[in-house]
């Protein structure tokens, strides 16, 4: 079975995130939405979710492998009162931990990465929870064999 290249750049992102001040203490895979509902009182102040987004492919190149690219929505989250400052430097520390063309990612197949339109979301009436969200689309070539 080939490497799931998804996979590797979701852990991959974990760890380079693990950098990013207040909110890399914690960087996990999720559901934005079920994290923020659940209201989960032992979620420290700030913290990272990754959720997958769309992927299409772009291209099948022969047999034996196809080019894909996929959105992964970093979403930096804190629920501090001063919520939009917090996240302000969170979006741009998010940035500077994942430079370059390739965003810092070293797993086989990444061709290029690139931002899209971001989204603040601030807490709705009666939530704790505010957040900003950093769509990163990823090409890269999938193995199929």
């Amino acid at each position: 079975m080939p490497l799931d290249v998804q996979s590797l750049v979701l852990a991959e992102l974990e760890l380079l995130l693990a950098a990013v001040p207040a909110f890399g203490g914690l960087v996990f895979e999720d559901s934005v939405l079920r994290v923020l509902d659940a209201a989960d009182s032992e979620l420290p102040d700030h913290f990272i979710v990754l959720q997958p987004g769309d992927t299409q492919e772009l291209e099948r190149v022969g047999h034996g492998s196809v080019r894909e690219q996929t959105t992964i929505n970093i979403t930096a989250v804190t629920k501090v009162r001063a919520f939009a400052p917090a996240l302000r430097a969170a979006r741009l520390s998010v940035k500077v931990a994942l430079a370059g063309t390739k965003a810092g990612l070293t797993t086989e197949g990444v061709q290029k990465v690139a931002f899209q339109s971001e989204s603040p979301l601030p807490p709705g009436p009666g939530r704790v929870w505010a957040a900003h969200v950093l769509p990163l689309q990823i090409t890269y070539v999938q193995s199929l064999k």
